[in-house]
């Protein structure tokens, strides 16, 4: 579990120090739109590109900035002809402080909720057999014994033995499963191991060859975990990653930290990045009390409130 841990995070061991690779900085032409939304065009050589959004700048604590990522698309193999904008980030979901050592307890939760121990030792009353006392109380010079199953004999119950089934499950505290998902994007982020692109759906084929070059070609991989804003996932990509034991896909309500630390590289839908950053922020800034094992959790402050649904609803990438 710690090689995974290390193997993972190897690339971001100074990731505090020096700037997000992610986290890039467009030139870029501002157009005045009629609601509260920000949707700018950014002028290139090759093509025009769109910014969109998500996150709302009033929302962001002061001293922090929003990150930036391109959007791109399935639909070609050339990394460059692909991009069909960008998309701002929030910093405390994708540029937080990565805590190793919540992502260690992450792990370890998810290991041990699934280990059941089956072993089983039967004691004195459920052995077959010893019913009878071996031989006399006195008069034969030996010691004493009322049964055969006795654990001081051979093949004789077990008096402390195993009593299996047993379960090691238990319940990691809610925030620290918060905590560990934040952390675990933000190594990917720091990484540059995050794409985010408009919609799986917009895979052209289901061949698992043309999957695989398209991923050699923008140097995704070798493990890749695509991530659907649904339950049903499109059918080309569906497909396509059938019969590829490294590739996945996985709806957005079942992201977690061992999966992100497994692939080499996350793959977001448009919408599955929206959907991750709304929820992850709701629980960073709520103002009711969350109980955990029995006990009240002090409510975070000093963070602005939640804001309105709508306000997260930001344009989507236009093509």
């Amino acid at each position: 579990m710690a090689t995974l841990v290390r193997a993972t995070i190897a690339r971001c061991k100074n990731a505090i120090l020096r700037p997000l690779a992610a986290s890039r900085r467009f030139s870029t032409d501002s157009k005045a739109s009629g609601d509260d939304k920000e949707q700018t065009s950014i002028s290139s050589t090759d093509q025009q590109f769109t910014y969109s959004s998500l996150t709302d700048c009033s929302q962001i604590p002061l001293y922090h900035e929003p990150l930036e990522a391109w959007v791109e698309t399935l639909d070609g193999k050339d990394p460059y002809t692909t991009k069909r904008g960008a998309v701002s980030l929030h910093p405390e979901v994708f540029g937080a402080f990565p805590r190793i050592d919540i992502l260690h307890w992450n792990l370890y939760w998810q290991k041990m909720y699934k280990v059941v121990d089956w072993s089983f030792a039967m004691t004195k009353q459920e052995k077959r057999g010893g019913g009878r006392k071996p031989w006399p109380q006195k008069g034969t010079g030996r010691a004493r014994h009322g049964s055969i199953r006795s654990p001081l004999w051979h093949n004789g119950g077990r008096a402390l033995g195993p009593r299996g089934p047993r379960t090691y499950y238990f319940m990691l505290p809610f925030m620290l499963r918060v905590r560990g998902l934040i952390s675990a994007l933000t190594c990917k982020f720091a990484q540059n191991d995050i794409h985010i692109v408009d919609s799986l759906e917009s895979l052209p084929s289901d061949d698992t060859k043309f999957l695989e070059e398209l991923c050699d070609s923008r140097g995704w991989g070798p493990s890749v975990l695509f991530v659907h804003e649904s339950d049903f996932a499109p059918r080309n990509i569906t497909v396509a990653t059938d019969m590829i034991g490294h590739m996945n896909i996985m709806p957005v309500q079942g992201l977690n930290v061992y999966s992100m630390l497994k692939h080499e590289t996350l793959v977001l839908s448009l919408k599955s990045a929206q959907l991750i950053q709304e929820r992850l922020l709701f629980h960073l800034s709520r103002p009711d009390d969350w109980r955990a094992n029995g006990k009240k959790v002090r409510p975070i402050i000093n963070r602005p409130a939640p804001p309105k649904p709508l306000e997260f609803l930001a344009p989507s990438v236009t093509l």
